[in-house]
This record gives C-alpha cells, sequence and structure tokens, in this order.
C-alpha cells in the first residue's frame, strides 16, 4: 500500500512586522516558501494549516497579495512537477477570525480556490456538531476525504473547545480502514504558562477512538502527546514571534507526517536559529548575550563604550559598510541582551535607543533589543522594570489578580479568565458582535451553572418552589420563573450597547 504523505504546519503568522523592522515581514513569507518548496520535493498529498496563517484579522492589501501570489505560484509550480495540485486544508485560528464570526480572508482564499477552509459547524441549543462534506462549488464545509483519509475541521472556539469533544465524537464515524484527521486550534494545558490551555480530560482522551491525528495549531512549540504511543500534535510557528521562543529554547516547526492504513509516522522538520543547513527550516538569527554589567562605569557615554567592547570581544561581527549589508541574509542577527547593575549617575540619564543606534553603527545586526530589569541607580531610586514579557504575558497576569479578588470565581478561575481573553478579543475588532458575545458568555455560565450555585435553565421550578416554602417564604410562579431568568440574562449588560449601535 501506498503511504499518503502530509505536511502539518501551524501559527504562521503571515504580515507581522517584527519590532517595526520591514525585513521581519519578509522573514515569516519565506518560511512558508519554504515548506511549500519542501511539499514539492516530499510529494505530499495534502499540506495542514491548524489556524493563524495571518497574523491579524485586519489583513492589508499588501498581505493578501503576497499569500494570493505565493500560493498561486505554488499551485502552478506543483503541477509542472507533479502534474497535480497539492491542496492547502486550513482553519481558522484565534488571529485569523473573530469566535462565531462567518466571514473572513481565509473565506476569501477559500472562494478563490486556494485553499480548502473547513468550518465545521456547532449547534448550541441541541448541542451537535456536524460536519458536512467539503462542497468544491460553494467552497464551504467541514470535512473532506483524501486517498481515503477523512479530514475534519473547526474554527477557534476558545475557552469554549472543551464542551465540543462530546458533540464531536458522536458526529464523526470511525475510520476502520484509514486515518480520521481532526484539525483544531488550541493550546494543552501545561505547556505554555501564558496561554489558557485545555485539559486532557476523559472526554478529550475518548476522541481518540474516532481520531487518529489531532492535527494542533495555536502554541507556539513542538509537542506531542502522549508521549508513548501519540495521537495529538502540535507543530508550533514557523518563526519567532515573541522572545520568550528564544529564552525557552522552544523547539519549533513542522511535520511530515506518513500514514499507511491507520498507521501514523511523523518525522518533525525544526526551524533553525539562522540559515545553514538545507533540511531545516530558515529563520532569522537571534544572538541572545549574557547581560552586561556597566555599574563600573562613571557616565552613561563610558557605559556604551562598554557594551561595543564586550559585544567585540563576544565575537559579535562588526560591519565593513553598511551599503554592503543584505538584510535578507537570515544570518544577519537580531542581538538581545539586557544591560545591569548600580550605575553612579541618574537612571534618566540612560538612553536605551541611543544604545541601540551605537550598535546597530558599529556591527553588522537588523535589530537590537535591550532590557533593563536590574539596572538602578541610588541618586534618585529609579528602578524601571522592563522584565522580559510578551504582552500576552502582562494581560494574563492582569486578568488572573482581577479574577482571584472576587471570591464568586474561587475553582473556576482559569475557565473565567479563558472567556475574558476571548472577550476582549471579540471587543477589539471594528465592528464587534454583541449578541454573539452575549451569547458565548450565556453559554459558558450555563455550562458552570452548578459551580456558580445559579440555576439552569428549565430545571424544576416545582423543586425551586418546594424548596422555597420549607423556608416559610411565599412566592409566585411566574415571579420564580422570571427570577431565575435573570439570573442567567446577561442582556442587560449588553442590550445597551446594541440600541447604541442602532441608533
Amino acid at each position: 500500500m501506498t503511504p499518503t504523505k502530509f505536511i502539518h504546519i501551524a501559527d504562521l503568522h503571515l504580515g507581522k512586522r517584527q519590532y517595526n523592522l520591514e525585513e521581519r515581514y519578509f522573514d515569516y513569507f519565506r518560511a512558508f516558501k519554504w515548506i511549500l518548496k519542501r511539499s514539492i520535493k516530499e510529494k505530499v498529498d495534502f499540506i495542514l494549516i491548524s489556524g493563524d496563517l495571518f497574523d491579524n484579522r485586519k489583513v492589508g492589501p499588501s498581505v493578501l497579495t503576497d499569500v494570493f501570489n505565493i500560493i498561486q505560484n505554488f499551485n502552478q509550480k506543483a503541477k509542472e512537477v507533479l502534474q497535480r495540485k497539492i491542496p492547502i486544508i486550513c482553519i481558522e485560528g484565534n488571529h485569523d477570525n473573530p469566535i462565531y464570526s462567518n466571514q473572513s480572508w481565509m473565506t476569501f482564499l477559500a472562494d478563490l480556490g486556494l485553499i480548502v477552509l473547513l468550518s465545521g459547524t456547532y449547534d448550541k441549543n441541541n448541542e451537535k456538531m456536524s460536519f458536512d462534506p467539503y462542497n468544491e462549488s460553494d467552497h464551504r464545509g467541514g470535512m473532506i476525504e483524501i486517498d481515503g483519509i477523512n479530514i475534519y475541521g473547526i474554527p477557534f472556539y476558545g475557552s469554549s473547545s472543551s464542551y465540543l469533544f462530546e458533540p464531536i465524537y458522536h458526529s464523526i464515524k470511525e475510520n476502520k480502514s484509514n486515518c480520521n484527521i481532526l484539525m483544531m486550534h488550541f493550546g494543552i494545558e501545561g505547556y505554555d504558562t501564558t496561554k489558557p490551555g485545555i485539559k486532557i480530560t476523559k472526554e478529550f482522551e475518548k476522541l481518540h477512538r474516532k481520531i487518529d491525528y489531532l492535527a494542533l495549531g495555536h502554541y507556539h512549540m513542538l509537542f506531542k502527546e502522549p508521549k508513548k504511543d501519540p495521537w495529538i500534535f502540535n507543530p508550533g510557528s514557523l518563526e519567532v514571534n515573541d522572545l520568550k521562543e528564544i529564552f525557552n529554547n522552544y523547539t519549533r516547526g513542522a511535520l511530515l507526517v506518513s500514514c499507511t492504513g491507520k498507521e501514523i509516522r511523523p518525522i518533525p522538520i525544526e526551524c533553525e536559529n539562522g540559515e545553514k543547513n538545507p533540511d531545516l527550516i530558515p529563520n532569522r538569527r537571534f544572538l541572545n548575550f549574557s547581560p552586561i554589567d556597566i555599574s563600573k562605569t562613571s557616565s552613561f557615554k563610558d557605559s556604551i563604550d562598554l557594551v561595543i567592547e564586550t559585544l567585540k570581544k563576544s565575537g559579535l561581527e562588526e560591519q565593513e559598510s553598511k551599503n554592503n549589508e543584505d538584510k535578507s541574509d537570515l544570518n544577519l542577527p537580531i542581538v538581545l541582551f539586557s544591560i545591569k547593575g548600580e550605575i553612579p549617575y541618574s537612571r534618566l540619564d540612560v538612553n536605551i535607543n541611543q544604545v541601540r543606534q551605537e550598535i546597530i553603527k558599529h556591527f553588522s545586526v537588523l535589530g537590537v533589543r535591550i532590557f533593563s530589569p536590574y539596572l538602578f541607580s541610588n541618586l534618585d531610586d529609579i528602578i524601571v522594570s522592563e522584565e522580559e514579557r510578551s504582552i500576552d504575558e502582562i494581560e494574563n497576569e492582569v486578568f488572573n489578580a482581577l479574577v482571584k479578588e472576587n471570591p464568586l470565581f474561587q475553582g473556576l478561575e482559569r475557565g473565567v479568565v479563558n472567556i475574558l481573553k476571548d472577550i476582549k478579543s471579540d471587543l477589539l475588532t471594528s465592528k464587534p458582535n454583541y449578541h454573539n458575545i452575549k451569547e458565548h458568555i450565556k453559554a459558558w455560565c450555563l455550562k458552570n451553572a452548578n459551580s456558580f450555585e445559579i440555576p439552569k435553565r428549565g430545571f424544576s421550578e416545582e423543586k425551586k418552589i418546594e424548596d422555597l416554602q420549607n423556608e416559610d417564604l411565599e412566592i409566585n410562579l411566574d415571579e420564580t420563573s422570571s427570577e431565575i431568568e435573570e439570573d442567567i440574562d446577561l442582556d442587560d449588560f449588553i442590550d445597551d450597547i446594541d440600541d447604541y449601535e442602532e441608533e
């Protein structure tokens, strides 16, 4: 039996312009083009992209044009070399589209026939998931079959993903002769403490009875679960998106997978720090130097001289001429380091941007990132905390602190933080769908009603009346029903916004 081959990637974040460096914009596209070229070389049958093709929902014309041209050229090259097309099968991640929204630039690419966009639909009223076969005419559907392999896809559902496992299980048929693949966009709890993750529960594990390969995206490191006989796979991002990926030495990349019947053989293709090994995915080179102690300098100028001299001794390449510098060379690095110590001059005299410009003037670098969390002066007692943290990490810390202050959320802290992040993402869109946000919150509250000690809709009103009568209270059935509705209805919090939008 001839094996079916595919490449699994995620979190491309095309359109990202990290540190506002123009060349970083092209770096993310270079990694994508390398994967497409490798796909033709390996003669794969299809490519899976498990969310976050784009970095931002608001895709600019230049980004969309570049994506269009790259995929179109890839399709032409595949036909020339292999005499066939290699389908690019995608789902929407949190960076591609808001939760519950129907239109995005991903659907636009699908309408052009450039990608196959899978989007299984969830009926929250009946708690059922459906995967309609992909229709080549209207470019919509939740599953597609290739070489006997059934591929199912679900867009990003945020913290609600764990509620979908049971409906997914009941909606997917077992494939006795070939593999079933499910594409989703969420992280596994424990791999990234700065992002909400899904816990592997019995309901989660039950999916493995129907699913042979769970193709995940969202977390930017490569991992598989469980360690023995894995069926859950996350390839990580194709380029560096956050400095924690450097500081924590994340392994990232892609998975080249071969399927023969029910047998799956995944081979990782890792990203390289720079571009030297042709078998690794080329990435921009990052150089992380040890902290530089400037406490023995007498002035800020002396501190700059010390930094320059230290970097020279550390082997950072000095530049001969800026005019001859090729910024597209991925080995041209972005330099990272921190300065520390107790300085004898005011902390206000320290100009990080000036240090950065001096380094760029002396060395062959694309960019410089300087941190100073442990730099202070006794002259003015100013301590500037610039911890090496991302916006996501800071946001996570703030949300956790706010949630822990309210005893109502005890035992539900993680879930509340997750839904806060979902709501924030939706509210930051140009035209938030307040009705859908409200329904999302209500669905979550109903799922967790017992933990909040809030009665669920449709429970026995007679039992409620009986309990209250035992407390010698006189009640009216209609009033009780109304009170129950008010306990779980969030209209009061959102309808005012709806009215404002209509005006």
